[in-house]
């Protein structure tokens, strides 16, 4: 009797073939920054087996350094998320929104996500409104997905 080596009925992918999600998280502070991760690793979890994550962190202070917002630029406009992490009553600077108007600009035929990740301290109603529909309007602009997010029950300090 002769045995032959038949290919498995179900082929399991190669890492090559896994699709692979680029996030970048641009936080306002590190508590921003906590709760931006925190955020992501949940979005991930489900996922992590099945699909490459590659993640890449700012801060909103480095942006307005040249070679870092560049950087930070290029990077974001390569992303298929891009989360902004801030405090619910925190005005964007002016550094960020330039940073936002620059990363907007490199978007092309990769059409990411954009998520706003607010926390609930200073519900001051007017900043945050302004700053949701500024940012929703570069995402209608770039024809790209916007989402809010609001992170309960995550300490800040």
């Amino acid at each position: 009797m002769k045995l032959s080596s038949a290919p498995d009925a179900y082929p399991v992918p190669a890492l090559d073939d896994r699709p692979k999600f680029n996030v970048a998280i641009i936080y306002e502070d590190s508590a921003a920054g906590k709760r931006a991760k925190h955020f992501y690793n949940r979005m991930i979890r489900e996922l992590v087996d099945e699909c490459d994550f590659s993640l890449e962190l700012w801060n909103f202070q480095l942006l307005a350094v040249p070679e870092i917002g560049n950087s930070a630029t290029k990077a974001a406009a390569q992303a298929d998320f891009v989360i902004l992490s801030m405090h619910r009553k925190a005005q964007l600077a002016v550094q960020t929104r330039d940073w936002i108007e620059r990363w907007s600009g490199l978007i092309t035929d990769n059409k990411p996500a954009l998520v706003a990740l607010l926390d609930q301290r200073g519900m001051k109603r007017g900043t945050v409104t302004s700053t949701l529909d500024y940012l929703r309007k570069v995402a209608d602009r770039k024809g790209i997905s916007f989402y809010t997010h609001t992170a309960f029950g995550l300490s800040t300090n």
